[in-house]
């Protein structure tokens, strides 16, 4: 049988606690506060094994340019708050993209990408058809490097020691606060 990684006391008053709440945004907001502390210890390691390159990139297209700085994925990385969900709050761990955050290349890192030759237009349905007329314009590949899979490895979706001790923290005095 396997022991329990945190033992917290009042967590059933918490839970009492939260279920007395008027509205279920509340609620959600309340376990989404305790989701996101939790998340910091991934977070951490994810910045840790993202890779950083040596000179600036350019990203180009027709409606943005810009050019891209070395840390730019490292520095996007951090908790997202899922939205789409059966009222289950959700939160993700990886690579931002909106605001002023540029971590939308985060998954060509994770999991590489074609570079094709200048001029090919690639056809994006799933056929046949387009895997073989894609593949020749295919001139290189790069190198896929999971990031994410191995924080994931890593942590094991496991809570550290250090967020045990902040997360007890952060419940009991959820406790205090709402039994007032």
């Amino acid at each position: 049988m396997s022991k329990p990684l945190i033992e917290v006391t009042g967590f059933k008053e918490l839970q009492q606690k939260l279920m007395q709440l008027a509205d279920d945004r509340q609620k959600k907001s309340e376990m989404v506060k305790i989701l996101r502390k939790v998340a910091q210890g991934t977070v951490k390691a994810a910045r840790r094994n993202a890779p950083e390159s040596k000179k600036a990139h350019y990203q180009g297209g027709n409606r943005t340019k810009k050019v891209i700085q070395p840390g730019a994925l490292k520095k996007s990385i951090g908790v997202i708050t899922g939205k789409r969900t059966n009222g289950n709050p959700v939160v993700y761990v990886g690579p931002r993209a909106k605001g002023n955050f540029d971590g939308f290349y985060g998954h060509f890192v994770e999991y590489g990408h074609n570079i094709y030759r200048g001029g090919f237009k690639r056809k994006h349905s799933a056929s046949v058809k387009a895997k073989k007329h894609n593949a020749s314009g295919v001139t290189s590949t790069t190198k896929a490097n999971p990031f994410m899979k191995k924080t994931y490895t890593e942590t094991k979706g496991a809570v550290t020691a250090e967020t045990e001790k902040s997360v007890v923290k952060y419940i009991q005095k959820s406790i205090d606060r709402l039994s007032k």
